[in-house]
């Protein structure tokens, strides 16, 4: 036995062998047991000669918040789906990597994935300066930090107030009173200690912004992070952005459940990253935009793509790729086929997918396609509190007000999409994250939080899965590509 001071590792029989996993599991399996009285799972038309089911997988950004992403794919895995087409922001970038690049299409890649999680410190990705690392912890971890903050200056400034006051009251006093002289030494000498107390901290403010300006205004650099997309991407074999194209493509022999006059040859998987350009104010999409920076891709590093995806506006800083050889004719010509843009920058500095696009859906969209052979799916992660939901604005918190603000810019892009094509909607799973336990930049979350976050996002697949009907969505999208065209 391990001593009792000693901190068990998690494993992955923590995760899928939760008592809530299993029992959704459970009842979700009996519920399309076809030997006892169960409805056929059907959930797509593309199927490989073991029976696993395609579909396209779109995973939503949203910080610690992708171990419920992993609790989706788990069950969806679990039923026998496996994903053809796979795109992410931010942390589920994360997790459409390490699908994407472990084992086969074929394969379940859950428990890898899982792996990484036990292996990783989440609070190493926290790699900034020492003070920064502990205001965060403080921050997050601590509800009434912020009011403690405050008044701990405000304590300072009135505390300095009053020594002032004191010195002026003590000297004039001294000369009528002069058993007063050495309590205005002392009150001086507390004076000048206070100052430079204050001073020494306004300096190190000055200084540590200073350092946030000269980084990229990211407060942590985001190495740790780098290194371990990195090395998991080496392990599984992918060092360079043709690995991860050959990864992302490779499929068994796919074949159709029913007929459909496209057939399935025309059928590849791919992968994608969105990330948000700040140079040149454009959404870019890795690895298919890789000609845009430089005229050889495998001299780009695939890591960087996860992490221009993830690169959250100051808690990372800025992911850059410099050097970019914008006079080349072959990067003009990728900028004019992609934007009309015939000036490309020298440097591009990345940020955070989801600023632009955090639920990039609208990749899927096929318009050659009469009748979906295959869905799109979609995990979506909610996360607004409870007391910020409310339609009265006049209820909200501060941070109720701003979430909403960069809520309504960074979804905009996505639900507009989704409001032209409704039937999209009915692929999309949402994870319900809104009970205001979580914090989505907590790397400092707890074992159990962990778990329960992957319990969530299992229940939410099965949920899911529960009410999905495959003709139905089938048979919405061809009406509503009927329809788009006849409007053309």
């Amino acid at each position: 036995m391990p001593p009792e001071n000693t901190k068990a590792k998690l494993a992955i029989t923590d995760f899928i062998n939760d008592s809530r996993v299993k029992a959704d599991l459970e009842n979700l399996k009996k519920t399309f047991d076809t030997t006892n009285g169960g409805r056929p799972f059907i959930v797509s038309d593309v199927v490989d000669a073991a029976g696993h089911q395609y579909v396209n997988l779109v995973q939503k950004g949203g910080g610690v918040f992708g171990i419920a992403l992993v609790g989706y794919t788990y069950i969806l895995e679990e039923m026998g789906i496996r994903f053809l087409r796979l795109a992410g922001t931010s942390a589920g970038a994360i997790n459409t990597a390490l699908i994407t690049v472990i084992d086969n299409k074929e394969d379940k890649k859950s428990a890898a994935v899982l792996q990484a999680i036990c292996d990783l410190d989440f609070f190493s990705l926290v790699d900034g300066h020492p003070a920064a690392r502990w205001l965060i912890r403080k921050f997050i971890t601590k509800k009434d930090f912020i009011g403690k903050a405050k008044n701990w200056l405000v304590f300072g400034l009135v505390f300095f107030g009053l020594l002032v006051m004191a010195d002026v009251v003590l000297v004039g006093l001294r000369n009528k009173f002069p058993a007063l002289s050495a309590w205005t030494g002392a009150c001086f000498i507390l004076t000048g200690f206070w100052s430079l107390l204050l001073m020494m901290i306004t300096s190190y403010t000055i200084n540590l912004f200073q350092r946030l300006k000269n980084s990229g205004f990211g407060i942590n650099p985001g190495d740790v992070f780098y290194n371990w997309i990195k090395d998991l991407l080496l392990k599984n074999g992918v060092a360079t952005v043709s690995d991860l194209n050959k990864k992302a493509s490779a499929c068994p022999p796919l074949s159709l459940r029913v007929h459909n006059e496209c057939g399935v040859e025309d059928l590849k998987g791919d992968v994608t990253f969105i990330t948000s350009e700040l140079v040149t104010q454009n959404k870019i999409q890795f690895p298919a935009m890789c000609s845009l920076f430089r005229t050889d891709p495998d001299t780009m590093q695939p890591a960087g793509f996860i992490r221009a995806s993830m690169s959250i506006p100051v808690f990372f800083e800025s992911y850059m790729i410099n050097d970019i050889p914008y006079s080349d004719d072959r990067i003009i010509a990728a900028w004019k086929a992609f934007f009309h843009h015939s000036n490309p920058p020298a440097n591009a500095r990345f940020v955070d997918g989801g600023i632009l696009s955090n639920f990039p859906i609208s990749i899927f969209y096929n318009a050659n396609v009469p009748v979906p052979r295959l869905p799109s799916f979609g995990i979506d992660l909610d996360d607004s509190k409870p007391g910020d939901k409310g339609e009265n604005a006049f209820n909200w918190s501060l941070t109720g007000y701003a979430g909403r603000m960069f809520n309504t810019i960074r979804n905009y892009y996505d639900k507009d999409f989704l409001l032209k094509n409704e039937v999209y909607q009915k692929g999309v799973g949402k994870v319900d994250l809104s009970d205001g336990k979580y914090n989505w930049l907590n790397f400092f979350l707890p074992d159990q939080d962990k778990i329960d976050m992957f319990a969530l996002g299992a229940q939410a697949a099965c949920e899911f899965l529960q009410q999905f009907d495959w003709n139905t969505y089938k048979d919405n999208r061809a009406a509503l590509q009927k329809q788009l065209t006849k409007n053309q």
